[in-house]
């Protein structure tokens, strides 16, 4: 027998919330379970409800059936908000696509998201505008259904919000939530628009983020690198691609001096940046533990630079390529 409790929530929530407003759906033409556990279609998700909404800005308000009934119990439904255009009487297929890549990544490979969590993309989220700068996204919990309660415990409503490159960055130096807390004065309903402009350089947003990372730190203790590489066999030289440069500079200073540890992936060995009085390397199994003192963190942070070279800061250089 189907377990559809997780849905019935759903449908509860969306009845009290919208009421009998008219509203369309997308259904998998090919189920991806439709007899059992076993994948034997392309979908996951099973439905998408559409709100077309007025207010506060007209945008089309999507709600995934995908992650809590019937094969899957995860205890939470990815939502998403885009633009609706005036002459729009659909919602744009790129936004469908995307609730639907996110619940397959869930259920391929198993890791489950949370309020504040974030993802990076490889490639553009909507095919047709490969020069956006929207290549990442939070989530949160969404400002008007937040949670249901059913009989197998809450369903929540994880709303992913679109983020661009530098605001990423700016979330990793402090954290997501505040983050976006910061930018909602600028984006109703925290609405993903692919085709706008960081926010990241708003003299309020940057200075929120900016006296929220010096007060509390930064809470992202894990970055990957396609470049990065370490040499200690003439004092120790750290290599990371020119792309990464933003990242680690706004990430150390808010991270190690608040004493927590930084680990750094990519193609060679790990590298784990301790917090410490004095400077100095070892290797502990796999990788290699570089103890950095404030004042170290803080000064690549103001010396290493978004271009190639190498730039000496102490007993450290850091070597910048292309």
């Amino acid at each position: 027998m189907l377990n559809l409790d997780g849905w019935n929530a759903i449908d509860g929530v969306l009845k009290e919330h919208y009421g009998d407003a008219a509203r369309l759906e997308w259904g998998a033409p090919v189920p991806y379970r439709p007899v059992g556990p076993m994948p034997v279609g392309r979908f996951v998700t099973n439905t998408i409800a559409i709100y077309p909404r007025d207010e506060p800005v007209p945008h089309w308000h999507l709600i995934g059936y995908a992650l809590t009934a019937p094969y899957e119990e995860r205890g939470y439904e990815f939502t998403l908000r885009v633009p609706r255009g005036p002459e729009e009487t659909e919602a744009p297929n790129w936004a469908l696509a995307h609730l639907e890549d996110l619940a397959l990544y869930v259920v391929k490979s198993g890791n489950d998201f949370r309020v504040g969590h974030y993802i990076e993309f490889p490639d553009p989220i909507d095919p047709d505008r490969p020069d956006s700068d929207v290549r990442a996204g939070g989530l949160v919990l969404d400002p008007e259904l937040g949670r249901a309660r059913t009989d197998l415990g809450d369903v929540t409503f994880l709303q992913f919000v679109g983020l661009t490159t530098d605001e990423l960055h700016a979330a990793q130096s402090w954290h997501v939530d505040g983050l976006l807390e910061a930018m909602a004065p600028h984006l109703p309903m925290l609405i993903t628009d692919l085709d706008r402009m960081s926010l990241a350089d708003l003299p309020d947003v940057a200075w929120a983020v900016r006296e929220g990372s010096a007060r509390e730190g930064a809470g992202t203790g894990f970055l990957f690198f396609q470049r990065l590489a370490v040499d200690t066999s003439d004092g120790v030289t750290l290599e990371i691609g020119v792309q990464h440069v933003s990242q680690f500079t706004k990430v150390l200073p808010a991270r190690v001096p608040h004493g927590n540890p930084l680990i750094l992936r990519g193609p060679g060995e790990p590298v784990v940046l301790l917090p410490g009085r004095d400077f100095r390397h070892a290797r502990n199994g796999d990788a290699l533990e570089i103890t950095m003192p404030d004042g170290v963190c803080r000064a690549v942070a103001d010396t290493v630079r978004p271009r190639p070279g190498s730039y000496l800061v102490g007993l450290l250089t850091v070597n910048v390529v292309a």
